[in-house]
């Protein structure tokens, strides 16, 4: 049995990536459908004598997978330097102490010696673009990539669909929020953010398909030169398709990781592998339910707004609309990470 339920919000893994400690990455490493797909997609497009960039290295499987496929140098970059010191001793442990070098800076400051035949990475979040992947990505395929090189993934697309998910929203009411950290906690969280409202911060909860209200819809798709604006708003319309209590939205990714591999983090199967441990969903809540009917329409607005460049890559999402019943609207909400 896993130690998280249907509907219970965990506090956001994405929101502090330069405090995750062993627990954090004990989880990563303990998810098998981020870990098979990941094996799964790196052994399959490795080629012997390859030379690999691992982005965003952490504790060194991503190397550990693509040094065991035949590649002949992996550059390691992490801005944590205990965790990247785990990654070069579980590789020296393995027998690839020289074709390992460990770089502890942002990889925006980094320059290699030569071109890579593969760029590997899973910065991603829960939301995609939460960890800020989509520049770091463009800037390391731009300037690390061989031409005709290959970068893991090929391709990313996120997806929201607003749900029923009455329990989640009762534990938020109640400030019931999970977390692997003692040091990590809600109310350091919302303050540091400057967030009055729990409602106003998204959560790693894993949203059962029957929530549904309507049918999931594109939010972005992040392809090929990865040269898309990391602040953007985008506008999707939903039907409902039955009635129920609207308390947020899902959202979640879908990865091609390599030619013949997906990575898929909609499912909800907790205890048979078809759910991810370290990623889970993102739970966008409304602070004020509202009642629908089937037949009606949900229009959001959902928003980013990109960090600076730097070593901290924080964001501010917003989730912003409103319920009509034609004619009439029934209901509104507004909330945000941030002002």
């Amino acid at each position: 049995m896993k130690d998280y339920a249907h509907e219970q919000p965990w506090l956001p893994l994405s929101e502090t990536l330069l405090e995750w400690d062993e627990a954090f990455h004990q989880l990563m490493l303990g998810d098998s459908l981020r870990m098979l797909a990941y094996e799964k997609a790196i052994k399959e497009s490795i080629r012997p004598g390859d030379v690999v960039l691992d982005l965003g290295t952490g504790t060194g499987i991503l190397s550990l997978w693509a040094l065991q496929a035949g590649a002949s140098h992996v550059y390691g970059i992490d801005l944590d330097n205990a965790i990247l010191q785990q990654a070069k001793t579980r590789l020296e442990q393995a027998g690839f102490a020289g074709r390992f070098e460990a770089i502890n800076r942002l990889s925006y400051e980094v320059e290699l010696s030569q071109p890579v035949d593969v760029l590997i990475s899973e910065i991603m979040g829960n939301l995609a673009d939460n960890e800020n992947f989509q520049p770091i990505l463009q800037d390391g395929i731009a300037r690390f990539l061989k031409p005709g090189g290959l970068a893991i993934p090929l391709s990313v697309a996120s997806y929201l669909v607003p749900v029923a998910a009455v329990k989640a929203h009762e534990h938020l009411c109640r400030n019931e929020v999970a977390t692997l950290n003692a040091h990590y906690q809600l109310a350091q969280l919302c303050q540091r953010k400057h967030i009055k409202s729990p409602f106003d911060l998204y959560y790693d909860t894993i949203i059962p398909r029957h929530c549904y209200i309507s049918e999931p819809a594109l939010l972005r798709q992040y392809q090929g030169d990865w040269s898309q604006p990391g602040s953007y708003t985008s506008t999707l319309t939903f039907t409902a398709d039955k009635a129920g209590c609207l308390t947020g939205f899902k959202g979640y990714f879908i990865a091609q990781l390599s030619r013949d591999t997906v990575l898929d983090i909609s499912g909800d199967g907790i205890d048979q592998g078809a759910s991810s441990d370290s990623w889970k969903h993102a739970f966008l809540p409304l602070e004020n339910p509202i009642t629908l009917a089937a037949g009606d329409t949900i229009n959001l607005a959902f928003s980013r707004r990109a960090a600076q460049q730097g070593k901290d890559f924080p964001q501010i999402y917003s989730w912003s609309g409103a319920v009509t019943r034609d004619p009439q609207i029934i209901g509104d909400f507004s909330q945000s990470t941030g002002t």
